[in-house]
């Protein structure tokens, strides 16, 4: 599996129920209890951290501190390589006798030459993680979930009851729930 990952799409997906809430603590309560009952959550979407959420339904720590790792160390061998190229190799100066070699006054361009790549280096991969590259076409289950609206998604498998899933989404607080095939969204 590339950085890029292809299970969190929604394109091409099985027949999947959707539940839209408002309140954030019925949605724990109902996540909870769809986990319980060992219904796969496939995933929530909700415009602000609700806390707790990625504990339930199992999400794993995210590998973008060994990005920045990656990104951060990057940046310190391009400095140090270039520095050291412009000082000793290209250009020798013997200023006050100072040696040609490393020296102190070589660390804040490095320390800066790291932070510019990991600053950059983590703002190009989470986006293209996220899919939120240029013309890469939004996956939005609801437009109201980038505003004020929490959203679950649940792709459907022989072994869930879907009326079960349905009438737990609807006593624990759903304002709507809805079938999403192909693209296509039908209220239920």
């Amino acid at each position: 599996m590339g950085i890029l990952d292809k299970k969190l799409s929604l394109r091409n997906r099985n027949k999947m129920i959707v539940g839209v809430w408002e309140d954030e603590d019925a949605l724990m309560d109902a996540t909870s209890e769809i986990s319980h009952k060992g219904i796969a959550i496939h995933d929530i979407y909700t415009p602000y951290p609700v806390h707790g959420l990625d504990r339930i339904i199992g999400v794993k720590r995210s590998k973008l501190a060994r990005v920045a790792f990656f990104c951060g160390l990057t940046g310190l061998i391009l400095m140090t390589t270039m520095i050291y190229y412009m000082y000793v190799i290209d250009w020798p100066i013997n200023v006050g006798n100072k040696p040609v070699r490393f020296t102190p006054s070589w660390i804040p361009v490095m320390f800066e030459g790291m932070v510019l790549c990991t600053a950059y280096g983590m703002g190009f991969f989470f986006f293209w993680r996220n899919r939120m590259l240029f013309g890469v076409k939004n996956d939005l289950l609801d437009e109201r979930q980038t505003d004020d609206r929490m959203v679950m998604a649940v792709e459907l498998s022989d072994s869930i009851n879907e009326q079960d899933l349905i009438s737990t989404m609807k006593n624990k607080g759903a304002v709507e729930v809805r079938e999403f095939h192909h693209g296509v969204q039908t209220v239920i």
